[in-house]
């Protein structure tokens, strides 16, 4: 027989194993649960504080360009004087006594013409002048009153003058067998041998000799139009030529052309470099260094401070803790640094990295932009080559570094 008393105890057992798992399960939940609303609630105040707080900005001051500026530019080198010396009358060489490389004097002879035909023509003239001056000698002679015209006699004396002037003309002409130099120099080029044909013409190819004068040499340069307000003359450069690495040729702007080329918008410059020694010589590729000073004062700022997009070059300039959007009128672009013409001043705090969310009067907060220094030294560059026409012709004002 069956005790009907263990059936509620049994029951009572089981309501009680439930209970307490359920309020272990709760209070679990209770443990795990409470750590997170909390940590919900302090991300949420963060939150709301972060979003009502300033922004903090990486700013760098922008600077004033210093008062000088330095360019190389590719020049061409000429003589300070050369000419061709052309043949003035006809005929044929019968010697010539300077070959290139020949230091010559003005008036020093080069080269000497055969003139047969001109000769002869200088026999005829003198036999046609000589009967000539007998015909008006004996008009003049005459003294019977009437017998020849005043006409006549007129007639006799133009004839006589003619035949003078001709031989004159061809006697000058015979002068010109002697082909001389017309300045002192050298002689660069030699066309002639002995029996060549010569006439008096300037055509292509028909020059005798070529002289140059190498004393001083003209470097032709063609200046940008941003740096022609700074060229004048008298301006002192340095001239460098690859073969001279560690030389300097001083030289001097002579003249200008005066009037900017309208395809390149450059002004064609020419620089007198002295050159006693003859290291240099005509036709060489050279580089003119200029040192300028700046007509217009204008401000280096961080490349990297320019707004992205837009069609108005623009910086976001920090003023009282408040953003304002500054338009620029950008000049030269130095890479990493970029020239100001109009919109600074210097001085001022410009955002670097400027975010497209930044609004005209938003208040934020500034710090200085940290300047990265290399933690090992960086291995030593491969020497640039000299006409590379990759290599940078103007130094960035504010790095203080000059062109090798």
């Amino acid at each position: 027989m069956t005790d009907d008393s263990t059936a509620p105890r049994s029951n009572r057992r089981f309501w009680i194993t439930i209970l307490v798992i359920a309020v272990v399960f709760g209070g679990l939940f209770l443990l795990g649960l409470l750590p997170r609303l909390r940590r919900e609630k302090a991300l949420n105040a963060e939150s709301k504080t972060a979003a009502t707080a300033a922004p903090v900005l990486t700013v760098q001051p922008a600077r004033p360009a210093p008062d000088s500026t330095r360019i190389e530019l590719p020049a061409d080198t000429k003589s300070n004087r050369e000419t061709f010396v052309f043949a003035r009358t006809d005929g044929f060489v019968k010697a010539w006594y300077a070959d290139i490389g020949t230091r010559v004097r003005r008036g020093q002879l080069l080269a000497l013409i055969a003139t047969p035909e001109l000769d002869q023509q200088i026999s005829e003239s003198r036999a046609n002048l000589g009967l000539a001056r007998t015909s008006y000698n004996r008009l003049r002679s005459v003294e019977l009153p009437g017998a020849i015209s005043k006409q006549e006699l007129d007639e006799g004396q133009a004839q006589f003058a003619a035949h003078q002037a001709a031989v004159n003309r061809l006697t000058a002409l015979q002068e010109f067998r002697r082909v001389v130099a017309p300045f002192s120099g050298i002689v660069t080029q030699r066309n002639v041998e002995v029996g060549s044909l010569v006439s008096t013409t300037n055509a292509e190819g028909a020059q005798l000799f070529k002289i140059e004068q190498t004393d001083t040499l003209r470097a032709f340069v063609n200046v940008p139009q941003n740096y022609v307000p700074s060229i004048r003359p008298g301006l002192t450069t340095d001239v460098l030529v690859p073969e001279f690495p560690d030389r300097k040729f001083a030289g001097r702007v002579s003249r200008s052309a005066g009037a900017l080329n309208t395809s390149t918008r450059t002004l064609l410059t020419e620089v007198k470099v002295a050159n006693r020694d003859q290291k240099l010589l005509p036709g060489m590729f050279a580089q003119v260094r200029f040192n300028l000073v700046r007509t217009t004062p204008s401000v280096i700022i961080s490349a990297n401070a320019l707004v992205p997009g837009g069609t108005t070059p623009q910086v976001v300039v920090v003023q009282n803790n408040k953003v304002h959007y500054q338009p620029i009128t950008p000049g030269r672009d130095f890479g990493a640094q970029l020239e100001v013409i109009h919109g600074l001043k210097g001085g001022e705090l410009l955002v670097i990295n400027p975010a497209e969310t930044l609004q005209e009067g938003q208040e934020v907060k500034t710090r200085l932009a940290e300047v990265k220094k290399p933690e090992s030294p960086a291995p030593p560059a491969a020497a640039p080559r000299f006409n590379d026409p990759d290599r940078p012709r103007v130094s960035s004002p504010l790095d203080g570094r000059a062109n090798p």
